[in-house]
């Protein structure tokens, strides 16, 4: 088992490294002879903008490769999906816990990340990728028993109360709120309702029913 501290140490040193994208392998070092062992394991069409010139000496895995270092497991994402015992849909992923993201394409998962927490996600995808987590992109996610488990806040939802303790910038939209632009006005501190979610935004107003303010809390 590793805490999610130790994830996050794993997801930021692999990206410092540079680790490329490699299908098939599991985070060893890129030698000649491992590409040639995957090349006929897998069929040298997944190989094909790779050159040995480029990469050789480099750390080379794919999105479920990523994992086996952590996990322990040698298995694909829809292995690692099928082991989570928890589970649910990405856009109620619990946003302060490390866990993993899923994408699902017809009936077969085919894609695995890593969720770190505040919105963030590491993967492999053109080599080891962090960046913001859009719940778009993804179709579940799943905490496995090998991640030490933190207490999860519960994510806010329409029709829930929350108490703003600072004078916060209000924005007409989602996204002008998290970019901190186009101020609409100044939300003062006090208990609002809870109209919409969006990301790190939130559409708060005195009104239950009745749309306010964007912000980001």
């Amino acid at each position: 088992m590793i805490s999610a501290e130790g994830v996050k140490r794993y997801c930021d040193s692999m990206h410092a490294a540079g680790v490329v994208y490699l299908w098939g392998a599991d985070g060893q070092v890129i030698t000649a002879k491992l590409l040639e062992d995957l090349k006929k394991h897998f069929g040298e069409i997944h190989y094909k903008d790779i050159h040995l010139t480029d990469v050789e000496g480099r750390i080379g895995a794919d999105c479920s490769g990523f994992l086996t270092a952590l996990s322990g497991m040698d298995m694909t994402a829809e292995g690692y999906y099928k082991k989570c015992k928890i589970k649910g849909k990405a856009t109620e992923v619990p946003v302060d816990m490390t866990c993993l993201l899923f994408r699902q394409e017809g009936s077969k998962i085919v894609h695995v990340a890593i969720y770190t927490g505040d919105w963030m996600l590491t993967e492999m995808w053109d080599g080891c990728e962090q960046r913001a987590f859009d719940p778009s992109e993804w179709t579940y996610y799943g905490i496995p028993d090998w991640i030490e488990q933190q207490t999860a806040k519960k994510p806010l939802a329409a029709g829930d109360k929350v108490k703003v303790t600072k004078e916060l910038t209000g924005h007409n939209t989602a996204a002008d709120a998290m970019a901190k632009k186009n101020v609409r006005n100044r939300v003062l501190p006090g208990t609002y309702y809870v109209y919409k979610v969006y990301g790190k935004a939130l559409n708060i107003s005195k009104i239950k029913s009745s749309p306010g303010s964007w912000v980001v809390l």
